[in-house]
């Protein structure tokens, strides 16, 4: 079989990135000292003190994994799948995630991310490289400590079969839009929550009421995309954008 010079080039460039993040990934210290480097991208920050998907995770939360592959489309840009909820879904309806769910008894974040996209997906993903972890986010909300791998995977050949109940629409990000200021904004949000009041000298009383807060997010065609998908995503920028820039420079 003859392969192509497309077919090289795209080789060489799957096995560049890869190598890139699994170095990144895997260099000591943890994801905060690999981000103080990265400059040039102002790093997204949720409005709130504490809550929602900044503080440490509640002890015996759940524990879930999502996937972010990294794949060539037909031009050669590199495309991350993302799925929009059904509003149906009692918990992030409508919002856009990657591919993931909850960590089943004795499965790692690996197993448990890809065991998700395939289900999600209706593809099960073929694996070039597993480049390892970005920094864990707990999501308030649904009371998830959420651990992001990166994968580098072919490019899948059947179309997608999302799964209805999970998946309302799937969605190739381009890699390349992660790293437009353009694309980065910060949305006010309004969420219903339940207020409980302790005071010493009477009952606990509870009520609802609004909170307001602002989110930053990526904004993507008419894709809002906020909470921790976008910080996940965020921090896969900052960590390729010294390779981003190195790309831009020498053409490949």
């Amino acid at each position: 079989m003859t392969v192509q010079p497309s077919q090289r080039r795209s080789a060489v460039l799957a096995d560049d990135l890869g190598h890139y993040l699994t170095e990144q990934l895997s260099t000591e210290g943890g994801s905060g000292n690999r981000l103080g480097r990265r400059g040039r991208l102002k790093p997204m920050f949720p409005g709130l003190a504490y809550g929602r998907h900044r503080g440490p995770s509640r002890r015996g939360c759940r524990q879930a994994a999502v996937a972010i592959s990294l794949f060539q489309d037909a031009d050669q840009q590199w495309v991350i799948p993302l799925t929009q909820r059904p509003m149906t879904l009692k918990h992030h309806g409508g919002q856009i995630c990657l591919p993931g769910g909850r960590r089943e008894a004795g499965e790692s974040a690996e197993e448990a991310a890809l065991r998700e996209f395939e289900e999600e997906l209706g593809v099960r993903p073929q694996v070039q490289a597993c480049c390892g972890r970005l920094g864990e986010q707990y999501v308030y909300a649904s009371d998830n400590a959420v651990q992001p791998v990166v994968f580098i995977i072919e490019t899948p050949l059947p179309q997608w079969q999302p799964d209805p109940i999970e998946v309302e629409n799937v969605i190739l990000m381009p890699l390349c839009e992660l790293f437009r200021p353009s694309r980065r904004i910060v949305v006010q949000m309004k969420k219903r929550v339940h207020l409980i009041e302790t005071r010493a000298d009477r009952n606990p009383s509870s009520g609802a009421d609004t909170l307001q807060f602002a989110a930053p997010a990526f904004q993507y065609q008419d894709y809002r995309i906020w909470g921790a998908t976008a910080m996940i995503l965020d921090e896969l920028a900052r960590i390729l954008l010294p390779y981003h820039n190195w790309s831009k420079v020498t053409g490949n």
